[in-house]
């Protein structure tokens, strides 16, 4: 096993550790469990491609190669469903549930576990294998692009939050290479470059975002301390700039300095609903931040 691959597991593992507790904690956030669930798929990719295809085992060298490549498959395949449930993006619904099955799982079933499996040839494989799935991954990256894009013309989120998902749809760019880097076999380091690049960065802005929002959380409760809050004006005044039975639930939370992990337990949704409800109620109220959405609302009219 390369020592840049054992590297990788290792700080993996520690991510799981402590992103496990995270969710532990907050178990109605289902973004992250999510996350989690592409954490322990790159564990599994670096460790089997750390120790397969290896001729000293007892398992033919054709069932490892299938084997590895079996994950990388299912690794990349993940990447879309992530965006389309962590990030929302409807547009990829159909790529989610039918293009995934159809482009990049059953050519990898039809030349890889099928064919390979009679003829064993790993070149012929690799050549016609990987030929679906890398065009299919290219207008993957422009489907992902373009619903970016969409949602945040249509006010489904902030500046902030649509550089935030750009971002990360930056990060994920290697895996367009990824099948150019099996088909010529460029090794393992540049595998386990490759594939671990793009996840370390969404790791790091995940950290980020996280530590921005408790943030700015503690910084709007420490300024709504001495405020005094009348619950039916804020509800009046609510009703007044039509905001919706679910907006005004997380405003009338919101202005008595309820955190947002507390909002979402509250209400049993996710902390990514409580972001996105928050985000409409402050377009709403034409406000930016909790003291001008308190002041706003708890004002008698």
């Amino acid at each position: 096993m390369h020592t840049v691959t054992l590297v990788a597991i290792v700080i993996e593992l520690i991510l799981l550790g402590a992103q496990g507790a995270y969710y532990l904690a907050r178990p109605y956030d289902r973004t992250r469990l999510w996350y989690i669930g592409l954490l322990l798929l790159m564990i599994m990719l670096n460790t089997i491609n750390g120790l397969l295809p290896d001729p000293r085992y007892a398992i033919p060298i054709y069932i490892q190669n299938i084997i590895v490549t079996g994950i990388g498959f299912t690794v990349a395949s993940y990447y879309p469903l992530y965006f389309y449930k962590a990030f929302e993006l409807k547009k990829l619904r159909f790529h989610a549930i039918y293009g995934i099955p159809m482009f990049m799982l059953l050519p990898y079933f039809l030349f890889f576990v099928v064919g390979y499996s009679i003829h064993e040839d790993i070149d012929f494989a690799r050549r016609y294998g990987f030929l679906i799935p890398g065009i299919y991954s290219a207008i993957l990256l422009i489907t992902i692009g373009r619903s970016i894009h969409f949602s945040y013309r249509k006010n489904d989120y902030s500046l902030s939050l649509f550089a935030e998902r750009l971002a990360a749809y930056i990060a994920m760019l290697p895996w367009s290479l990824m099948p150019m880097v099996v088909y010529y076999q460029f090794g393992q380091l540049s595998e386990t470059l490759f594939a671990n690049f793009g996840f370390m960065a969404v790791s790091t802005l995940l950290l980020y975002r996280d530590i921005r929002l408790d943030r700015a959380e503690q910084k709007q409760l420490e300024n709504l301390r001495q405020l005094v809050m009348d619950t039916d004006t804020i509800k009046l005044n609510c009703q007044k700039n039509l905001l919706s039975p679910r907006e005004i639930e997380i405003a009338i939370l919101l202005c008595h300095r309820l955190r947002r992990r507390d909002i979402a337990d509250k209400l049993f949704i996710s902390d990514r609903t409580v972001d996105k409800h928050t985000e409409r109620i402050f377009l709403k109220m034409g406000v930016t931040s909790r003291e001008e959405l308190l002041e706003k609302l708890n004002t008698p009219s």
